[in-house]
C-alpha cells in the first residue's frame, strides 16, 4: 500500500514540476515535456496498431 503512495508522491512532483510550480532545472521540465510527448505518441501508436490488427482478424472471420 505504501507504493501506491510514493507512486502518488512521484506523480505529484513530476506534474508540480511540469507545470512550473516547483524549481528545477529547465533541460529537467523540458526532457519530462519531451518523455510526455513521445509517451503520448506510443500510446496512440500501440492503439493504432492494434486496430489494424484487430481489422485483419476480423476480416479473416468470413
Amino acid at each position: 500500500m505504501m507504493v501506491l503512495v510514493w507512486i502518488i508522491d512521484l506523480l505529484v512532483i513530476i506534474v508540480q514540476i511540469m507545470g512550473g510550480h516547483r524549481d528545477a532545472n529547465p533541460v529537467l521540465r523540458v526532457g519530462l515535456w519531451v518523455s510526455l510527448v513521445c509517451l503520448i505518441a506510443a500510446g496512440i501508436t500501440a492503439i493504432g496498431g492494434l486496430l489494424v490488427l484487430l481489422q485483419m482478424w476480423l476480416t479473416s472471420l468470413r
